[in-house]
Parts: structure tokens; sequence; C-alpha cells
């Protein structure tokens, strides 16, 4: 009795594991977003060198300036652990902080953080 319990209970952890599945973002090269508000001071999910670093090469660190900038998705990767990064650029050309050409994020976490705002048919998809 104690086997079969504990096979019945493997099955309903398996398949609730499998339902909890986080659906992909879809994102594809050449799509153009929204960067979103920082979740907090910093963002989290875009992976920006440290203010040290962009202040030894000339930039300027003002992360709210770059709340609604739209920039373009360069290259999308996935990860060991199933995960997808992104590098993306500002679709107006310059560089972020005037020092970075492009900026790798992770997709999945930027958009559940509302850092990454996705738009069809100039509509956001929150």
């Amino acid at each position: 009795m104690k086997k079969v319990l504990f096979f019945t209970g493997l099955l309903f952890l398996g398949l609730s594991a499998k339902a909890r599945t986080i659906n992909p973002v879809l994102v594809n090269v050449g799509d153009v977003v929204t960067i979103g508000a920082p979740s907090n001071f910093e963002y989290s999910s875009i992976k920006f060198p440290r203010k040290n670093f962009i202040m030894k090469r000339g930039g300027i660190v003002n992360h709210k300036s770059l709340a609604g900038v739209k920039v373009e998705v360069v290259r999308v990767e996935k990860r060991r652990d199933g995960s997808r990064e992104a590098i993306i650029k500002r679709a107006d050309g310059r560089k972020f902080f005037n020092v970075l050409p492009t900026v790798i994020i992770e997709l999945e976490h930027a958009v559940d953080t509302k850092e990454l705002l996705l738009h069809t048919n100039s509509v956001f998809v929150i």
C-alpha cells in the first residue's frame, strides 16, 4: 500500500511540474522592444557592467534615462539551464551610457519583472 501511494504521489508531482512550465517569450532577431523602468534602482535582468567600469570609459551612469528607450534584438541564445539570453542594441544607433554598443539580457526574467516591454501592433503586452 505504501508503494502505491508513493508512486501515485510521484505521478502527481511530475504532472504538476509539467503544468508549471513557463511559456517561452516570443522574441525573434530583429524585433523592436521597449526597455521599462527598473525593478529597483538598477536593472536586475539587463546585464550592465559595474558603474566604475562605465565611468572609467567616459560614460555617465543614469539608469532612469533608459526607461522608454526602444531597442532591437540582435541575437537570441539558449543557455544550458534552458533559459534564453538576448543581445540588444539601441534602435536609434546610439550607445548605452555612451559606452556600450550592445547589452545582454535574460529574456524571461526581464519580461516577468517588466524591465522589457513587448509590444505587438503598438499595444503593450504586460
